[in-house]
């Protein structure tokens, strides 16, 4: 008895310890303030046999468009180099086990953007098929009750190798375009059918590498073209011309932190009216038409002839020495943010100005850098433009 209790336990280990490898940071989510955006699906939007799968690039695309995004959802994969993991991609579900679920998972992400791929699952395992385009209407009412201010975007389901399979995926498909018209201005079809091919698949159902690669990019593209969808970050704006001005941290733990140079550097530091004259000078910043021939440069207060610049990540003052390099460093193009504005970089657009542990950074959504983490960046790369401390 007692052996066949020790098998029981060790077979009870095994088990449980195999499901967690299968998802070991389920319990996480990761929020970095960004743009709310659902990923919701099967085992494609969880990306089996690629985790993370269109995730991965759909978020870089994002992040280089100048939108910083957060991915949300109860489920958690993908690898180290995708910043935001979470979504909510079922492996092996149909429709309407999604949609029973959806109300509860949507109300509790308050996503901007819905990404809907499903219905493969009801082609594969035949599952009533000429109910599947009524139960996806059914869903998308669902999800456009939970969130009434959200861009749901529908996507025909990508191609299937076998042809029985696809001729069944290609009935289904062509009864969206029709279904989504009817659904109002905030809902939007994506033909994600003809973005791949059956070359795109890395078991005939499931698409390899390039094939999430492909799926990324319409969901993009589509993305692109409904304004908001992604954020409305980004837009240029125009700052104080000719102007002195002190620019404050906008991150909750921080709001009394102002950019300031110190020996070279740049940092952030509590300023307020007791400061003393030198910190109040070098929180202080003329706005000045860019060095590389647009945009604005920051001039130091206190030392004219330097201006505020990245230099290998860094940011720090130097001097204008004339190079083309120097001045496109230290030039800065405003873009509008919730709450402020951000400074991206004139070289390196998508980067931006941001503050972290008290230093200042340049810092690129999705890097690989400790500045470009996306779990904090968001609140660290946005400003308020204020009065001088130094006029």
């Amino acid at each position: 008895m007692r052996g066949r209790l020790l098998t029981a336990l060790a077979a009870t280990a095994a088990t449980v310890a195999a499901l967690l490898l299968i998802n070991p940071l389920a319990a996480h989510a990761e929020s970095n303030g960004g743009v709310r955006i659902l990923p919701l699906g099967d085992s494609i939007t969880d990306g089996f046999n690629v985790p993370g799968g269109y995730r991965i690039n759909l978020w870089r695309a994002l992040a280089a468009a100048g939108h910083p995004v957060d991915f949300v959802g109860s489920q958690f994969n993908g690898p180290a180099d995708l910043p935001d993991h979470d979504h909510e991609g079922h492996p092996g579900w149909r429709i309407d086990q999604v949609d029973a679920n959806a109300s509860g998972w949507v109300s509790s992400t308050a996503p901007r953007s819905v990404l809907i791929h499903l219905g493969t699952n009801d082609v594969v395992q035949n599952y009533d098929l000429a109910g599947a385009p009524t139960r996806l209407s059914a869903l998308i009412d669902h999800v456009r009750a939970a969130a009434p201010g959200a861009d749901v975007f529908v996507a025909s389901i990508i191609p299937l190798s076998d042809p029985a399979r696809e001729a069944a995926a290609n009935t289904f498909n062509a009864t969206l375009p029709g279904i989504v018209a009817g659904k109002g201005a905030k809902v939007h079809f994506v033909d994600m059918h003809a973005a791949l091919t059956t070359a795109d698949l890395a078991d005939g159902v499931h698409p390899s590498r390039a094939g999430y690669d492909k799926m990324a990019a319409r969901w993009a593209s589509a993305l692109a073209a409904v304004p908001g969808s992604a954020g409305d970050d980004g837009a240029p704006t125009t700052l104080p011309s000719d102007s002195y001005v002190s620019l404050r941290s906008t991150t909750a733990c921080c709001t009394t932190r102002y950019v300031r140079h110190q020996n070279g550097l740049g940092y952030t530091e509590v300023v307020s009216s007791g400061s003393d004259q030198l910190l109040k000078q070098d929180a202080t910043w003329r706005v000045v038409a860019g060095l590389a021939g647009g945009c604005y440069s920051l001039q130091s207060r206190n030392y004219p002839a330097y201006y505020l610049r990245h230099q290998n990540g860094r940011v720090r003052i130097s001097a204008d020495d004339g190079t083309a390099l120097m001045r496109a460093d230290a030039t800065w193009c405003a873009k509008t943010a919730p709450g402020g504005v951000r400074l991206a970089s004139w070289n390196f657009p998508g980067s931006y100005l941001r503050h972290i542990n008290a230093e200042l950074w340049l810092a690129t959504p999705g890097g690989t850098a400790a500045q470009d983490n996306a779990a904090s960046l968001v609140p660290d790369i946005t400003w308020s433009v204020n009065a001088p401390w130094a006029p």
